[in-house]
């Protein structure tokens, strides 16, 4: 257990990462105290990740308020690789292979909780992280190919997943939640113990796996469907994106119910029934005049020139129910909104905390570090979602002080000069509102305050620069007043 004094270092540690992006101690301690308080800290046995989790990320969970009755969960894995730290640790407990034996890593699997109407971010899910041992028994080798249960690596999404969704149920029974998984998710167990558990989940398909489906008592193979059997909806879209070589292609989205037949090497969940055929739906997405390009999106490594095609081939796979053809694309547009953990990864890994890069001596020390980096992330996230959506209804004291309010409006009158701007550059937003505050942050960090589009906000790299400067600025203004 963790006594007083430590608690209070803990939330001071997190409050100061909230404010100040950064994976050196150095620069988020104000004081040299702080730093050698936090170095204290993250070494102390009595705080576990199991702590940090509850204290931090579970009670935000609990406090969230969810106006919506139906949420997308955005899930993924993303490897932290820290060789640059390799000869400054001291203890590599906890740290191990990445993608390459030679890379000294952590993985952090975890998930976002978006608003499935409005795509408004709401909180984080479940988070884990883990390590791979050299010793490790790989999928690849015979003994545990075909046999045995499912367990490894890829147990992490299942776990993650239910969490989730348990965690969620706990706040609102009510909630319709629906995960979406990248095609590491495409597994046969796992898919049929979450339609065993009324669990919804939009999974890309991996276009090389050989499952098959039952239809009319004839076995086919899951990439012929659509050439033996007609869509049960068919419709066409045509693509809105602002890079170049995708905007206004026209895409053919279809969707077929099918039933899977178990793959003969499918192992099984412990402490679950075996595996049995399931009845879900199979939604295939393309270029019209194309085709379906299997060849496409199988390759694990694309080339230069794959990449210039830019070709759309996806297949989804979902136990929603689809109806009409307006829900068969709502359910194309959540996958396409998946992105949005890849932006999350690319935030804490380079352009805001930057923790490939944290300092610190032991791979425990690390892995806590970055525990804490994710709960504090959830101040710029909510910033980005103020500025996408033009939120002039929460007020800014939501997530900054009543002081660091009057700070932010001393700043937009006298540092930025906001009331004398040009009409086209002026705060557009309702004084004191959070998107008001998000405008004020952002031109610290180097927004030039033009905002043209409803749907538009500048980089968490920007936002996390403008904390921190705003922050260097109250300190100051608190130090003379």
């Amino acid at each position: 257990m963790l006594n007083k004094q430590s608690v209070r270092v803990c939330y001071r540690l997190v409050e100061s990462l909230k404010n100040n992006p950064n994976p050196h101690l150095t620069n988020v301690a104000k004081t040299d105290a702080d730093r050698k308080a936090f170095m204290r800290l993250l070494s102390n046995k009595n705080l576990t990740e199991e702590y940090i989790q509850f204290e931090f990320i579970g009670k935000s969970r609990e406090s969230m308020k969810v106006v919506e009755e139906k949420l997308l969960a955005f899930h993924d894995t993303s490897e932290v690789v820290l060789n640059k730290q390799r000869n400054r640790l001291t203890d590599k407990e906890g740290l191990g292979p990445g993608g390459r034996e030679t890379n000294l890593s952590v993985f952090l699997h975890m998930a976002l909780l978006y608003g499935r109407e409005s795509f408004h971010y709401h909180g984080l899910g479940g988070i884990q992280l883990y390590n791979r041992y050299k010793n490790r028994v790989t999928c690849k080798e015979a003994e545990n190919r075909n046999t045995g249960h499912f367990r490894g690596e890829i147990t992490r999404w299942k776990i993650n997943v239910e969490e989730t969704e348990s965690a969620l149920k706990i706040i609102n029974d009510l909630i319709d939640i629906l995960h979406v998984c990248d095609r590491e998710g495409d597994v046969y167990p796992m898919m049929e113990s979450f339609f065993r558990q009324h669990i919804k989940f939009l999974i890309r398909s991996r276009t090389d796996r050989r499952a098959t489906i039952w239809e009319d008592g004839k076995k086919i193979p899951l990439c012929d469907v659509f050439e033996h059997y007609p869509a049960d909806f068919e419709t066409t879209e045509t693509v809105k994106s602002s890079r170049k070589k995708l905007n206004g292609k026209k895409l053919v989205i279809r969707s077929k119910k099918v039933t899977f037949a178990v793959p003969k090497s499918c192992k099984y969940v412990l402490g679950e029934p075996r595996p049995k055929p399931m009845t879900i739906n199979v939604i295939e997405v393309f270029e019209k005049g194309k085709g379906f390009s299997k060849s496409a999106a199988r390759k694990r490594s694309r080339t230069k020139k794959d990449h210039d095609d830019e070709t759309i081939s996806w297949r989804l796979l979902t136990n929603e129910e689809i109806n009409s053809e307006e829900e068969l694309l709502e359910l194309v547009l959540c996958y396409r909104k998946r992105w949005l953990i890849e932006t999350y990864f690319k935030y804490l890994k380079s352009d805001g905390f930057d923790i490939e890069n944290i300092c610190l001596k032991t791979g425990k020390a690390i892995r806590k570090m970055i525990l804490m980096a994710i709960s504090a992330s959830d101040k710029v996230l909510k910033l980005k979602e103020a500025g996408l959506n033009q939120d002039n209804e929460t007020p800014a004291t939501s997530i900054f002080t009543e002081d660091e309010v009057e700070v932010l409006d001393l700043i937009f009158k006298q540092y930025l000069k906001g009331e004398s701007q040009s009409p086209s550059l002026r705060n557009p937003f309702t004084s004191k509102s959070i998107a008001w505050a998000y405008w004020i942050i952002a031109r610290l960090g180097g927004f030039n305050g033009a905002v043209k589009k409803t749907r538009h906000a500048v980089s968490v790299k920007k936002i996390g620069l403008g904390l921190e400067r705003f922050i260097f600025m109250y300190d100051g203004y608190r130090s003379l007043n």
